[in-house]
């Protein structure tokens, strides 16, 4: 995640708020509670789009201060990115593993959006269970 500043112990510490809010995210029983949070972030994270070339890969959106430190980069990155491919394929692509002894948050790629595990082994060790 490139910034423009390196990172500090005070980044950890926004990080580490930052995934305490995406838990909302996750954890949102309605399509309409994930929108709200999602809105509150993007909010309270991002700012008016700019298009950029500045690592030389190419003309891409960016919807950050282009002075943000680590964190604030991590967030509105990570809040921009999700609410887009949300929107594009479906409110209910991010979940909890269903795994009982795994409580890791995944956003589903697959191609039917039925995925219901993080990863292969847990899928196979619930399976095995």
């Amino acid at each position: 995640m490139p910034a423009q500043r390196r990172a500090t112990g005070a980044d950890l510490r926004d990080v580490q708020a930052f995934l305490h809010e995406w838990a909302r995210v996750v954890d949102a029983t309605t399509e309409i509670n994930r929108v709200d949070a999602l809105n509150e972030m993007l909010a309270r994270f991002t700012v008016s789009p700019s298009i950029t070339n500045h690592d030389g890969s190419g003309w891409h959106l960016h919807y950050r201060d282009p002075h943000a430190g680590f964190a604030a980069t991590l967030a509105g990155a990570t809040s921009a990115a999700a609410a887009q491919y949300l929107t594009e394929r479906g409110m209910h692509r991010i979940h909890r593993c269903a795994a009982e002894d795994c409580a890791h948050a995944f956003v589903d790629f697959s191609r039917p959006g039925t995925q219901r595990y993080c990863t292969y082994h847990c899928a196979n060790r619930d399976a095995v269970r």
